[in-house]
């Protein structure tokens, strides 16, 4: 079983290959969210590099959110395209749960910062999520967040103030990666048509507020 897993919901995109569960690949891409000229290359060279084509991947799990929106839809375009051309079945992924996966640590506290004054934020006790998956004002989160748990994502440091009995995880904790991605997708046993696949919004997209314009 060949699992790809694309990650692309942040600004470190990159893909990642496993045969069951041992990583044979992983390519992170540079700084500056350019995942849509990055994916499909780096999914190639990785092909090329272990020999196999694009038909011995059996399954692709992609990062459906939250994070861009323009990151989001690019990978799955991505993923999208390819389980259609194979017709090979798609796993969608959290970025929270990737990010509380790798953490390896009781108490967990993702904290994504969402701009706009906001952070996407989940709570993990011994590696389960507790509550929703939230968009809310920075302060709101961090009042929630248990003393002595552990902090990942990029919030960890753009609002390292606000998490005093914290532990602020280091910059390899603060991006998803596809390694994890690929792991979550193929050890959920979840199957899913791609066509279906749809990015996990937490918030109107900017073009939407524009276009509704103020409430009132």
């Amino acid at each position: 079983m060949r699992t790809l897993g694309i990650e692309s919901s942040g600004a470190l995109g990159g893909v990642a290959l496993l045969e069951e569960e041992r990583l044979l690949d992983e390519r992170i891409f540079e700084k500056g969210m350019v995942h849509g000229r990055d994916i499909a290359p780096a999914i190639d060279a990785i092909l090329r590099d272990h020999r196999l084509a694009p038909a011995d991947i059996d399954l692709v799990a992609v990062d459906i959110g939250p994070g861009s929106y323009t990151g989001l839809r690019v990978g799955l375009a991505a993923a999208k395209g390819l389980c259609l051309a194979l017709g090979r079945p798609a796993a969608g992924v959290a970025s929270v749960d990737a990010l509380a996966h790798a953490a390896r640590h009781p108490l967990v506290a993702v904290a994504i910062d969402a701009k706009w004054g906001q952070i996407y934020g989940a709570l993990y006790e011994r590696g389960v999520r507790v509550g929703p998956i939230v968009a809310e004002k920075p302060e709101d989160f961090a009042r929630r967040v248990p003393a002595g748990a552990l902090v990942v994502g990029d919030a960890a440091e753009s609002y390292a103030r606000l998490f005093p009995h914290a532990v602020l995880c280091g910059p390899e904790l603060r991006a998803p990666r596809p390694s994890v991605v690929a792991l979550l997708g193929l050890r959920s046993g979840r199957r899913e048509d791609a066509a279906r696949l749809a990015p996990l919004y937490l918030r109107p997209t900017e073009a939407e507020i524009k276009f509704r314009g103020p409430r009132g």
